[in-house]
Order: C-alpha cells, then structure tokens, then sequence
C-alpha cells in the first residue's frame, strides 16, 4: 500500500482551491469592467474625415450619446440634435436612424459611417470616434 507524501496532497488541494479562485477574480474583474459602461449613457467625439464624398466636410466634429440598458442614441452635428430609432448597440456595433439620416460605429475601431439620404441621393461620409473624457 503506497500512499503519496503528505506535501503532494496539500500542493494538489491549493492548486485545485486557487483554480475557482482565479476563475471569480477573472469574472468579477471583468463585471466590474462592463458594469460601468453599461450603467451610463456613454458619450464618444466623432470627427467626419471624408474628403471624397463631400468636400469640406472633413473634421466636422459629431458628439454621439449612447445608453445600452435603455438601446437610445443621439447625435450632436453643428448644433442639430438627431434622435435615432430602429437602434442596435451590441458589443460589435452601435447604428441607428432618424429622419433622412443612418449612422454606424464599429466598436472595436470606432470607426463612423454617417450616410444622409436625399430624394435621388445618398451622401456617405466617414469618420473616427474616441470615448469622451469621464467627467470630473
């Protein structure tokens, strides 16, 4: 009858009780990561760069205000506030419309797409986004 030294068994017990451990602190660390991002509306300063489409148009800065729990989305252009519908926020992406006018953010990139819709017209600009600074 063999037995394993006592030192194995206990090494073996810390390994397996650090194991579920590591796996809550992953989790919690990550809660507490999404937890504020979802609990607030966001806010993310958008800048059009798109030369091509509209010329003059590039750096026309776009505020974009977003609240995940409650799926509403506006924007901020020179001074005209766009309410969207029909949004979509999930962790891929951020669009919606309004009146004439249908935006997309890609999150990871932050990239902008910001298209207006005319009467025998499509105008298509692009752009960039950063997160606003947390306020103070």
């Amino acid at each position: 009858m063999s037995a394993r030294p006592r030192h194995k068994e206990d090494e073996m017990q810390r390994r397996n009780m650090r194991l579920p451990a590591t796996i809550i602190a992953s989790l919690l660390t990550a809660a507490a990561w999404i937890a504020p991002a979802a609990a607030a509306p966001q806010r993310l300063d958008c800048v059009l760069t798109d030369k091509e489409t509209q010329p003059g148009s590039e750096n026309r800065p776009v505020a974009v205000i977003f609240d995940e729990d409650n799926k509403t989305l506006t924007a901020d252009v020179a001074g005209h506030r766009y309410s969207f519908s029909k949004v979509t926020i999930t962790y891929i992406s951020i669009s919606g419309q309004a009146e004439d006018i249908s935006i997309g953010i890609d999150r990871s990139s932050l990239g902008l797409v910001w298209q207006q819709y005319g009467a025998d017209k499509v105008t298509t600009e692009f752009g960039r986004c950063r997160a606003a600074p947390a306020p103070h």
